[in-house]
């Protein structure tokens, strides 16, 4: 009887597991920085190279930062967190 419950039940668990997946990845891609940080390199990389000017690399780096601020208060989310109201804990020589 066991054998007969275990292939019933076995559809319903292989479902749990594909959500609990599916949650997982989204939760990782919902809070991954990486590609911010990337972005921020690559204005760096453009003030330094003349590609841009200061103010440009100042308007475009502000809206980095604010969704790496968000970003961050989704992983203190997901964490159980409450959202920081201040400003990021990275200074913004840390980007230069």
């Amino acid at each position: 009887m066991l054998f007969i419950d275990d292939l019933l039940l076995s559809p319903l668990t292989g479902f749990k597991f594909i959500l609990r997946t599916l949650q997982r990845v989204a939760e990782q891609e919902y809070t991954d920085d990486a590609p911010l940080k990337e972005r921020l390199l690559e204005l760096q990389l453009k003030l330094d190279e003349g590609e841009m000017t200061e103010a440009e690399y100042v308007a475009e780096e502000a809206i980095l930062m604010r969704e790496l601020r968000e970003i961050q208060n989704r992983k203190r989310q997901v964490a159980g967190l409450p959202p920081e109201e201040g400003p990021m804990s990275m200074s913004h020589d840390q980007h230069r």
